[in-house]
């Protein structure tokens, strides 16, 4: 059993913050449905295999090629490269973010932003919506040269905090994240609104929960949990 985790680390893109905006900028370029998802799966996997590499690209830039690439596999028109990725600096917080952050930092925990975005990104979000306040730290992926789920950046916002990962909690809506943060000895918290089933084999580490609203009692439930019982979720996979 991990000890409680006075460090709560959160996901940026996804989990925080809801990527319509970028939909919406799609569609009005007349990009086919199901275009985001798409490019997003081909961004990641660009990110993922050049991390493995060792020859990261920087994330707007995999974004970028990766688009292009996109809209010459379904036939639309490019040029709408940079608005799609100004449009990520235009992302709306999901509606229970503040209040989420607001009941952990009111319990004590500690509270960083790791993200697979850029800096630049990551910034704007934060300042745009009002929930950088909370956060002791904001750290992109481009800063550390390896993408999650890489260890490398679980282990820099570590070691920059401070604390063993036995004292720390990732919370994020992508399995990936989550296992990533679970193998270098994180507590997790899956949120399973995005993905709506865990997308790996066997059960996600950690607690499960159905939104943003419910992190503060899984986090409260790993402080308090122990022996096997720990890593039990708090949420059903089929509800």
């Amino acid at each position: 059993m991990n000890a409680s985790p006075s460090l709560v680390v959160f996901d940026v893109v996804g989990t925080l913050f809801s990527l319509d905006r970028v939909e919406e900028v799609l569609s009005e370029h007349g990009c086919p449905d199901g275009t985001l998802e798409f490019w997003f799966a081909r961004l990641l996997h660009a990110a993922f295999a050049s991390t493995l590499a060792g020859r990261y690209a920087p994330y707007r830039e995999a974004g970028a090629s990766t688009l292009r690439q996109v809209a010459e596999m379904w036939s639309f028109d490019a040029s709408l490269v940079p608005e799609a990725l100004a449009a990520m600096n235009e992302l709306e917080a999901r509606p229970k973010a503040e209040a989420c952050l607001e009941a952990l930092a009111a319990g004590g925990r500690r509270l960083v932003a790791l993200t697979n975005g850029g800096p630049g990104t990551l910034t704007a979000l934060m300042e745009r919506s009002g929930l950088g306040r909370f956060f002791e730290a904001l750290r992109s992926a481009d800063e550390i040269g390896a993408c999650k789920p890489h260890p490398a950046p679980y282990r820099a916002i570590l070691e920059q905090a401070g604390v063993e990962p036995a004292g720390a909690c990732m919370v994020a809506a992508h399995g990936w994240d989550v296992l990533g943060a679970d193998a270098v000895g994180m507590d997790t918290v899956y949120i399973r609104s995005l993905e709506g089933r865990w997308p790996l084999p066997g059960q996600p580490p950690g607690q499960t929960v159905a939104s943003l609203a419910d992190v503060p009692q899984a986090v409260e439930a790993l402080a308090s949990a122990s022996g096997p019982a720990a890593s039990t979720s708090s949420s059903s996979q089929d509800g």
